[in-house]
């Protein structure tokens, strides 16, 4: 029965680049208790991952339609999973991040004449949107015992734009690659269950105004809670595959059928490139199954487990071997980043279902303050609210991005990758993070350190 899926799976999705490709996810972790046929899911989804794709036309259909513009050649170019701390010399270097495009129309809408996304990269024959440089400015804030932090802001300086400026109403917001294991868990977590934890209204007083994500599933057309992506625009797994498809690499799906990816209606030469749909793939460049396929990777995909929980909480402080989580829970940081949920009961996939996800985030969108706002420092303007929301990033694995930092694999954490360190992230929280960040500069440097040491545990 097995052999039977393998090979049914691999007749249809005809394509020759599945084989290998740089950068290959081999080390990634599958969740201990997959089946079989999940398990050769898995295995065929991330030989999709790893894969490089090529513009069209190409001798083997179906692994061609790369861009025409795009940012990535493949999805693990972005997201390196479970690489070693310290790559090997001569390794490829990802991709760090990307530059979003924001225009005047809501968060969703891009320049008018760029898109959603700035491309650095083009097929032969036509030129890339253009190039930024990320400038770092240093920012400096004090501790209450008077010791200072050496923080850092970036400044997006964007060049060499191939069709004119920008359109005069367009923000630019840079976003790193965000982490991706553990999303099969997310994604069982209830709806209800996260919704339950909204406060718009502060009734309770505490400050804290989680607010539900919401867009359109592309699957049903209604409009759902969405839970992916660093301001929770996605609803789903495939959902937020298809958009990367889309904005990164230029590809059509059944959920972006346009061929030209994120060109728009003025870039001529860009929309009459050639294209690779097939007909093997219901005229697209990636297939339903692909993507189903790409899901089911990311699902198998198992956490980033931090050091053992005793051994870590006797890090903290000889004394008080909790104290590090009373911190946390007396600066209410549990306000935003929930310890745990427990996805529902899902007889399809037993691997995902009953499961304690301790992933550290509440999943709602909360107001983060100026300091983060799309846009830079004193944005303002009537989209200026909206533009401050991000959803509560998961505290799960930090211990591996703090590696990825240091093996230069990523710039930092943060949706900018600005914060190098968890001490400079919580020092840029703003808005609603206001308490905490203040709590957090009035500890002794006994109490931060227990307090970082339990963090990294996490």
């Amino acid at each position: 029965m097995l052999a039977l899926l393998v090979f049914n799976l691999l007749i249809l999705i005809p394509c020759a680049g599945y084989a290998g490709g740089a950068g290959a996810p081999a080390r990634a972790q599958a969740l201990g208790d997959l089946s079989a046929e999940a398990s050769a899911r898995f295995e065929i989804g991330a030989a999709i991952f790893a894969a490089e794709w090529v513009g069209a036309p190409d001798v083997s259909d179906g692994a061609d339609g790369l861009g025409p513009l795009y940012s990535a050649r493949s999805c693990v170019q972005c997201h390196s999973v479970a690489i070693p701390a310290r790559p090997p010399a001569g390794a490829p270097v990802g991709v760090r991040h990307v530059l979003r495009l924001l225009g005047d129309e809501g968060l969703q809408a891009g320049d008018p004449r760029y898109g959603r996304q700035l491309q650095d990269k083009a097929i032969a024959g036509l030129s890339a949107e253009g190039r930024y440089e990320v400038q770092w400015i240093a920012v400096e804030t004090k501790l209450g015992d008077g010791r200072t932090v050496r923080l850092r802001r970036p400044k997006v300086v964007v060049e060499a734009l191939a069709s004119g400026p920008l359109a005069a109403g367009t923000r630019v917001s840079l976003r790193r690659p965000s982490a991706i294991e553990g999303l099969g868990l997310i994604a069982t977590i209830a709806d209800d269950d996260i919704a339950a934890g909204a406060d718009p209204e502060d009734r309770n007083g505490d400050g804290i105004r989680g607010r539900v994500g919401l867009a359109i599933d592309p699957g049903s057309g209604q409009m759902r809670l969405a839970r992916f992506g660093w301001q929770a625009s996605a609803v789903t797994l495939g959902a937020q595959t298809a958009d990367a498809f889309h904005l990164d690499m230029g590809l059509s799906s059944p959920f972006h059928p346009d061929p030209s990816g994120d060109c728009t209606a003025s870039q001529t030469a860009c929309r009459m490139a050639p294209d690779g749909r097939s007909a093997a793939k219901a005229g697209h460049e990636v297939s339903a199954q692909e993507i189903a396929l790409i899901v089911a990777y990311l699902e198998g995909l198992a956490p980033t487990s931090g050091r053992d929980g005793a051994g870590a909480r006797a890090l903290q402080h000889p004394s008080q071997p909790s104290l590090g989580e009373d911190l946390f829970r007396a600066l209410n940081c549990s306000g935003c980043h929930r310890p745990s949920f427990t996805t529902r009961s899902s007889g399809e996939a037993p691997h995902l279902s009953g499961k304690t996800v301790a992933l550290f985030s509440d999943l709602l969108l909360h107001d983060m303050g100026d300091e983060l706002a799309i846009g830079g420092r004193g944005d303002t303007g009537a989209r200026a609210v909206r533009s401050t929301l991000w959803r509560t990033a998961p505290l799960w694995g930090l211990e591996q991005r703090l590696d990825e930092i240091s093996a230069g694999r990523i710039d930092g954490l943060l949706h900018d990758g600005r914060a190098r360190t968890i001490e400079e992230a919580i020092l840029w929280h703003g808005g609603e993070g206001d308490a905490a960040r203040e709590g957090y500069k009035r500890l002794s440097d006994a109490e931060r350190s227990a307090l970082l040491a339990y963090l990294r545990s996490l």
